[in-house]
């Protein structure tokens, strides 16, 4: 497929297609999400009232834990899956996910215990689709740039859409008219979410990925064993110094030497890696290796010396390989950000760690301990604006899940009919996807306040979800509130990333959403299991759900509002140190004009 729109820059690991393939990772990325929040978000809906039917003595509670560990994990485990992603590219992380989930998943179908189901469902599978859910994201953000706005826009939209299709079909699953009960239902998603293999498999890595560029020369290795040995076989066999010709260097080392294949101590002579362009991608690949590509060095010649100078002088020319960027999770325009749009190879040099700067900066190659620390920067919370945002986030992940979970048991409580009582889940689904698009356009206006537009999300988020509960028999009121809420939460997750950059600048997006994640994770964790646990006390009450949702909805609305104050922090930080040059270029807003789309930048410098 040829490119959309190619980037151009200096910098080869920014070579991104801007289309072209880009276009299945897209598609491979909305089905992911399909699959992974269609199941998450309809748990509570399918699976809620079969199972208090299996385990009667169980209540809420106990039940509802299992899909509040699920999406925990998942959120929790999203440094984790950024270490991995990084090391071994998105297709690799995302086939291990999908495996790792299904696997949960289907465990749970052979031992029908509610304690169990935390470990098979919850960590298991959450840690699976933690290990998914990342590299859907940041697979589109390696390809697209320009178009990044709209790719990740249609990416995340499946996820309203699974959330409209997945209540339907797996009721029809589990009750009328096939019968196969809850447990077989686990089972049938255990097998849909390792389909999610075939979406990782899609992900074909960018020619200058570290992953990509360590699978080929792993290849070349290999081959050059073998041909070695053959040519074994024509040498003298008492002479072992002219029969070492395989690489010494770990595999480990590879990615890290910018293709060198050899070692020191090697004896055979490969050609490195050759510049190759096809008009878009510009594409890096390494030459076949034949039986002439390979030179049996003589110790007494001193020729082949010179050619494994060559060669080491060859490929210490060849391009940077891409380790990772730093905004591949940003899902609004870059051109937000002020130093893309000034200058594109000064704004991949900082977004965009190489090979080059581990080699320069040896310190960057650091254990897996060393690598999630990074990803998780709580000095960020030493910022009074970023603090406050990550309190209004705790406080939304508090009552986000709660409509997703409750809403078919809410309805059951104002005596809906049975048939109806899976629509407001579908309507919060349908709403989902157009809250996400419309409200991610309108974030990328110059002329729109990205801040207040996501506050107001929330209030009005929140808002819906105190309504709830006042819902009567008529499924219409129900669909009302379902929809507010699907459509101004779904703008909700997609400006979270892009509010991030406004405050911390986007070269500390990686760490701060680290930090965010970890935060929503304990709050999802502990909301669910709480109204549960609240809507047994109350039974036989006129509203069993009155209070927990008029809690909840109100956290939800409280985060929003409380955030009007992050101008004012902003403010009075900027009169005690004006915003540096650097901050601006990586998109953090000054809050020192009315317009804080348009900062006016002052000229100092870092």
């Amino acid at each position: 497929m040829t490119s959309g729109g190619t980037t151009n820059s200096a910098i080869p690991g920014a070579r991104v297609p801007d289309g072209g393939w880009g276009w299945i990772i897209v598609l491979a990325s909305f089905m992911i999400h399909f699959i992974m929040d269609g199941i998450t978000y309809s748990m509570g809906d399918i699976f809620l009232h079969p199972m208090m039917k299996k385990f009667p003595g169980v209540g809420r509670v106990s039940i509802s834990t299992t899909w509040a560990i699920l999406p925990a994990v998942t959120l929790g485990s999203g440094p984790i899956a950024t270490v991995f992603t990084n090391t071994y590219g998105c297709r690799k992380v995302t086939i291990v996910g999908a495996i790792l989930a299904s696997i949960g998943f289907f465990m749970s179908g052979f031992w029908a215990n509610i304690y169990f189901y935390y470990l098979s469902i919850g960590v298991i599978g959450g840690l699976g689709l933690g290990l998914i859910y990342l590299p859907a994201i940041v697979s589109v953000g390696y390809y697209f740039e320009q178009k990044r706005s709209l790719a990740m826009g249609i990416a995340v939209c499946g996820s309203g859409l699974g959330t409209l299709v997945f209540p339907v079909v797996m009721e029809r699953i589990i009750g009328k008219p096939w019968f196969l009960g809850f447990v077989n239902g686990l089972k049938i998603e255990a097998a849909i979410i390792v389909i999610c293999v075939i979406f990782g498999a899609l992900m074909v890595p960018l020619p200058q990925e570290s992953s990509e560029i360590r699978r080929r020369a792993l290849k070349e290795r290999a081959k050059a064993k073998r041909l070695a040995l053959q040519s074994k076989e024509t040498t003298s066999p008492n002479d072992e110094q002219r029969n070492q010709l395989l690489p010494t260097n770990r595999e480990r080392d590879i990615p890290l030497q910018k293709g060198n294949i050899l070692g020191r101590e090697s004896t055979a002579v490969v050609p490195g890696e050759q510049q190759h362009s096809d008009g878009d991608n510009h594409r890096t690949s390494l030459p076949r290796i034949d039986e002439t590509s390979i030179k049996i060095i003589d110790p007494t010649d001193k020729t082949p010396k010179k050619s494994i100078e060559q060669f080491e002088e060859e490929i210490s020319s060849e391009p940077s390989v891409v380790i990772s960027r730093k905004d591949a999770v940003y899902q609004g325009s870059l051109h937000n950000i002020a130093l893309f749009n000034d200058d594109k190879d000064e704004y991949h040099r900082q977004m965009i760690t190489t090979t080059d700067d581990v080699l320069l900066k040896p310190e960057v190659k650091a254990s897996f301990v060393a690598q999630l620390a990074k990803e998780i920067d709580f000095s960020l919370l030493k910022d009074g604006a970023f603090a406050l945002f990550a309190i209004s986030n705790f406080l939304t992940s508090l009552g986000f899940n709660v409509p997703y979970n409750f809403a078919n048991d809410l309805a059951k409580d104002a005596k809906v009919i049975d048939a109806h009582r899976s629509w407001p889940i579908m309507a919060i689904g349908i709403a989902n996807c157009f809250g996400r698009v419309v409200i991610g356009i309108l974030g990328d206006r110059k002329w729109i306040n990205r801040l207040y537009l996501y506050n107001i999300a929330l209030v009005i988020a929140g808002a819906s979800v105190l309504f709830a509960p006042f819902c009567n028999d008529h499924i219409g009121t129900h669909i009302a509130y379902a929809a507010f809420f699907g459509f101004f939460s779904g703008g909700y997750v997609g400006l979270t990333s892009i509010i991030v950059v406004d405050l911390v600048g986007v070269d500390k997006l990686s760490s701060a959403f680290g930090v965010i994640l970890l935060i929503q994770g304990v709050a999802v964790a502990l909301g669910t299991p709480i109204v549960g646990e609240m809507r047994d006390k109350l039974e036989g009450t006129a509203r069993p759900y009155l209070w927990p949702y008029l809690i909840f909805g109100g956290f939800i609305l409280i985060s929003g509002v409380i955030l009007f104050g992050i101008p004012a922090l902003q403010r009075r930080k900027e009169r005690q140190q004006q915003p540096t040059q650097h901050q601006l270029d990586m998109g953090v807003l000054s809050y020192s004009k009315e317009n804080i789309n348009a900062p006016e930048r002052p000229q100092q410098q870092l």
